[in-house]
C-alpha cells in the first residue's frame, strides 16, 4: 500500500539525519497511530539497523539485536555468537560499516519493551552516549507506544536520559485531509463520514477497502464479529490498562454524554478522585481529551473550571455508540439490522461532532497560510451558562473574533443560523467580528446573497474542505 502522509514527521526524521552532530531521537506516540510504518519508510532507502524489540527475557532480546547488527556488517560478527551485554551492543554501534556521506542509523522499535526486562538500559545509554556516541556519526531512534512510559522514564528530569535526546517527535494521528487520502474515490461528504468513524489512526483507516461502500466497510470491518476493528477497542484497553473494565465504563459514560467529571463519577458509580485519575492516563494515550473553552484564562484551566471531557479518538466514540451497545445482536451475526435500525438513521447525528472538529482545523490550516482575515492566537469551542459557538478564533488582544457554525445534516443552512450565530457572538468580547458557515449540503439562495452584500461572512462547502493543498 502506498504511504500517506506524515510530511512534517518525515522532513523532521531527515532532518535529523542530515545533521552534522550525533542524534539521539525519541519518538513515542499512542498505539496503532503509525509509528513503525513512518519509522520503516524514512529508512527504507538508508543503510540501517531496524530492531522491532520483541516483549521477551533480556537474553532474548539481545540475542535478537545481535543477530541484526551482525547481519547488518558489525565486525564482533568475526569472533562472537552474540553481544554479552547492552552496554557492548550499543557501543559497537560506532562500528558499523556505512557508505561514505552516509549515517550509522539505529532504529529501535518498542524501546519500553527492553527497559521492562533491564531497567539499567537508560543508565546504560547515557553512560554511551556522554562518552563516545554524541561525537560519533551516529543516528540512534527509540521509539515506543508506552506514551506515559517514554514521558516519565525517558523524558523526565528523573530519567537518565533527561536532555540527551536530540530530537523529540510526539506521532499524533493524522489530520481529516491526509486520513481522506484512504480514499481517494469517495466524495467530500463520505470522506467526512469515514473520518467521523475511524478519525486520524493510520490502522484502522487502511483496515477499510477504498473500493467499497463506507457503509460496506463498516459492515464488513467494524460490524463482524472476527473483524480487526470489531474487537479493537477491548484488545487495546486490555494492552494499556490492568483495569479494562473500569476504563469502558467510564469511555461509555463519556461516550453517552457525561462530559463533567461529577456526572462520569456518577454515571460509573465510582468517586471522584478515582475517575479523575483514570481520566488523567485516558488522556495520556489521546483517547480522552479535556476541553476549554477558547477564551478560558489560565487559573481556569488550573482550577479544572469550565473544561469538559470528551473523547478524542473518533473510532473509539463510533465503537462505543453502535457496536458495544449492540453486542447481542452483532453476536448473532444481525449486521444488516443493527446498521440499517441503529446506525443508518444516526450517522449524519454522530459525525456533527467530528465534523466541528475537521472545520475547526480547516481554521487552522487556513491560519497557517494566512487566509483568515487576521492572525489567531486561539482556535477551539466556546461556550457558556447559556450558548455555545461551534468554532472560535480570537486574535491575541482578543480586539478580532472570527465566529462559525457547522451543520453536518441533509438540507441546505438557511439564513437564520447566521442570525443565531451573531446574537451568540454578542456574547463574546471583540469589537471586530467576521462569520464563517459550514455546512455539507450547501445554503438557501437568501443566506448565499448575503455573501455578495456583507464582506464578514464566508460561506464553506465540504467540498472546500477536502480541496486543501
Amino acid at each position: 500500500m502506498t504511504f500517506i502522509g506524515r510530511r512534517d514527521e518525515l522532513s523532521f526524521l531527515q532532518s535529523c539525519y542530515t545533521s552534522k552532530k550525533a542524534q539521539l531521537a525519541v519518538v513515542y506516540g499512542r498505539r496503532r497511530v503509525g509509528k513503525t510504518e513512518l519509522l520503516s519508510h524514512f529508512a527504507k532507502d538508508k543503510e540501517c539497523v531496524f530492531f522491532a524489540a520483541p516483549s521477551a527475557t533480556k537474553e532474548e532480546q539481545l540475542a535478537a539485536f545481535s543477530r541484526q547488527m551482525f547481519a547488518a556488517g558489525a565486525p564482533a560478527s568475526k569472533y562472537l555468537r552474540q553481544y554479552a551485554d547492552w552496554e557492548s551492543a550499543l557501543a559497537d554501534i560506532v562500528n558499523l560499516p556505512v557508505k561514505s556521506g552516509k549515517r550509522k542509523l539505529v532504529i529501535i522499535d518498542e524501546f519500553p519493551y527492553l527497559v521492562r526486562a533491564d531497567n539499567s538500559l537508560p543508565s546504560i545509554i547515557q553512560n554511551l552516549w556522554d562518552h563516545s556516541l554524541k561525537n560519533e556519526n551516529v543516528m540512534l531512534v527509540l521509539c515506543g507506544s508506552a506514551m506515559s512510559f517514554i514521558e516519565k522514564d525517558v523524558l523526565s528530569e528523573k530519567s537518565p536520559l533527561y536532555g540527551r535526546a536530540t530530537g523529540i517527535l510526539k506521532v499524533l494521528p493524522m489530520p481529516y485531509w491526509d486520513a481522506a487520502d484512504f480514499f481517494p474515490n469517495y466524495t467530500a461528504a463520505d470522506k467526512a463520514l469515514s473520518y467521523a468513524v475511524l478519525g486520524g489512526i493510520p490502522h484502522y483507516l487502511a483496515e477499510f477497502d477504498p473500493d467499497e461502500s463506507l457503509e460496506n466497510n463498516i459492515k464488513q470491518h467494524v460490524l463482524r464479529r472476527g473483524s480487526a476493528l470489531y474487537s479493537e477497542v477491548e484488545f487495546l484497553m486490555h494492552q494499556e490498562f490492568r483495569e479494562p473494565a473500569t476504563y469502558n465504563a467510564i469511555l461509555q459514560a463519556v461516550a453517552l454524554g457525561a462530559t463533567r467529571l461529577n456526572d462520569i463519577a456518577q454515571r460509573t458509580m465510582l468517586q471522584s478522585q478515582a475517575v479523575s485519575a483514570y481520566l488523567k492516563n485516558l488522556i495520556e494515550v489521546n483517547i480522552i481529551e479535556r476541553e476549554f473553552p477558547v477564551d478560558a484564562k489560565p487559573v481556569e484551566e488550573s482550577k479544572s473550571m469550565r473544561g469538559l471531557y470528551r473523547l478524542s479518538d473518533n473510532f473509539f466514540r463510533f465503537w462505543f455508540a453502535f457496536v458495544a451497545f449492540n453486542r447481542s445482536a452483532l453476536e448473532m451475526g444481525d449486521i444488516d439490522g443493527v446498521y440499517q435500525y441503529e446506525i443508518a438513521a444516526k450517522l449524519h447525528d454522530f459525525a456533527a461532532m467530528p465534523f466541528e472538529r475537521i472545520c475547526a482545523d480547516w481554521v487552522r490550516l487556513q491560519n497557517t497560510k494566512r487566509n483568515l482575515p487576521f492572525y489567531a492566537n486561539a482556535i477551539g469551542r466556546w461556550w457558556d451558562a447559556k450558548s455555545e459557538i461551534d468554532v472560535i478564533a480570537t486574535s491575541k488582544t482578543g480586539e478580532c473574533v472570527l465566529a462559525g457554525e457547522c451543520k453536518f445534516r441533509s438540507k441546505p443552512v438557511e439564513a437564520s443560523v447566521l442570525r443565531d450565530l451573531k446574537e451568540k457572538a454578542l456574547r463574546i468580547k471583540g469589537s471586530k467580528k467576521n462569520y464563517i458557515l459550514f455546512s455539507l449540503s450547501g445554503y438557501s439562495a437568501e443566506l448565499a446573497k448575503l455573501t455578495d452584500e456583507d464582506e464578514t461572512l464566508r460561506l464553506v462547502s465540504v467540498e472546500e474542505l477536502y480541496s486543501v493543498e
